[in-house]
């Protein structure tokens, strides 16, 4: 993947007309737009569809009630909202930019400016998903930022130190989600799972753990249940693609397929064995048993090295912790820190995905190329065809 330098940009693009980096379908940037808008309204309503059905089912949401199925679908509506106006209005934004700029294509205002600008509409999602989708940009941004310098020669992410990353950043996490457990209502995280709320001593039951019934029960029936979840995605991923031929799609499956199973497994039974001998072996429960057991429960990253996973825990804590800052007064209420930080971050994975492919989290090629139905791929070849001196 290449590599655009701001020189490189402004050297090969700063003359370019905005259609052949914006619009290629129509010439006109008023006219373009219906295409722009339609076709971005097809993509995120099919990418959301999808996010929203695995959210539920992996929430278990009942979704028999009306009331329930109201709510799903005005969620829906609006996420598709966010993802059609954030596509649609990133042309909108670069033309209107160029034609202030003197009709010149600058480094900045080509992807970075506009998708921090567009960001704003985050304000569309409910605030109990809208956290969700901040804490994923952070740990994307976190992830890109180190590729970058690892790519860069600054550092060698080796999946010693990827494990490293996991085992600090899952304990800080599991500790504050602890803490957290006696709130009425927790700080919306999407994560592998949520740790049982901190047993009061008070509790006349002998159980010391944070659990009810016996331990082993508790830990293998985590372990089998999330090795299940794990197992179910990989052969989702291996099979689904070649549905068409069973026989083939089958013959296809490897041990390797077995890794995110292994990974998913080991990490909540490890977690839950360390909780239960610490509570077992000092006569009480306490959120600071989250710690040693997070800690040791990243280890089964080893199994599935991924350094999203490690920069999600450190995020999702960061998140947790953010919280308590607010919930202290330490961080203005009137500040709206996480909004600006998405906005700073979507800004940031969109400038990657077109001028830093190499480092962009592969997440973010996914979710732009299908939001946009497709059309990202064309505008980027578009890119490329300039960069290299061919249009």
């Amino acid at each position: 993947m290449v590599e655009i330098s701001k020189h490189l940009f402004d050297e090969k693009c700063r003359e370019v007309s905005c259609h052949i980096l914006y619009h290629p379908w129509n010439q006109s940037c008023i006219t373009s737009s219906l295409f722009t808008y339609k076709e971005s309204f097809l993509g995120s309503a099919k990418f959301y569809l999808i996010v929203h059905l695995l959210q539920n089912l992996m929430r278990g949401k009942t979704i028999l009630k009306r009331k329930e199925l109201i709510q799903i679908g005005e969620y829906y509506v609006r996420s598709t909202l966010f993802g059609a106006l954030v596509s649609g209005t990133c042309a909108t934004f670069g033309c209107l930019f160029r034609f202030l700029m003197g009709n010149k294509m600058n480094y900045y205002t080509y992807i970075l400016v506009p998708n921090t600008l567009n960001g704003l509409f985050i304000l569309l999602e409910p605030p109990s998903r809208r956290g969700l989708v901040i804490n994923l940009f952070c740990s994307l941004v976190l992830e890109h930022w180190l590729r970058s310098l690892e790519s860069s020669g600054y550092l060698s992410l080796t999946v010693a130190k990827q494990t490293f990353i996991f085992m600090v950043g899952s304990a800080v996490l599991f500790y504050l989600m602890r803490r957290e457990g006696e709130k009425e209502k927790r700080t919306p995280l999407f994560w592998l799972f949520t740790p049982e709320k901190v047993r009061n001593n008070a509790n006349s039951s002998n159980n010391v753990c944070p659990h009810d019934g016996r331990c082993w029960k508790y830990i293998l029936k985590g372990t089998y249940t999330y090795f299940g979840v794990g197992l179910a995605i990989s052969l989702a991923r291996a099979i689904l693609p070649k549905i068409g031929s069973p026989v083939k799609a089958i013959s296809s499956l490897r041990g390797a397929h077995f890794k995110l199973a292994l990974f998913f497994g080991s990490y909540i039974g490890v977690y839950r064995t360390v909780i239960c001998y610490l509570c077992r072996k000092r006569g009480y429960d306490s959120a600071f048993y989250a710690l040693p057991a997070g800690c040791l429960a990243g280890l089964s990253l080893l199994f599935k090295p991924n350094l999203g996973f490690a920069t999600a825990s450190l995020t999702g804590a960061f998140k947790l912790f953010a919280t308590i800052l607010y919930e202290k007064k330490i961080i203005p209420e009137n500040l709206p820190l996480p909004i600006l930080l998405y906005c700073f971050c979507q800004g940031i994975l969109f400038q990657a995905r077109f001028l830093h492919p190499h480092t962009c989290p592969s997440y973010m090629f996914r979710v732009i190329s299908t939001v946009s139905n497709g059309n990202s791929e064309r505008l980027y070849s578009n890119l490329l065809q300039v960069v290299k001196g061919t249009v």
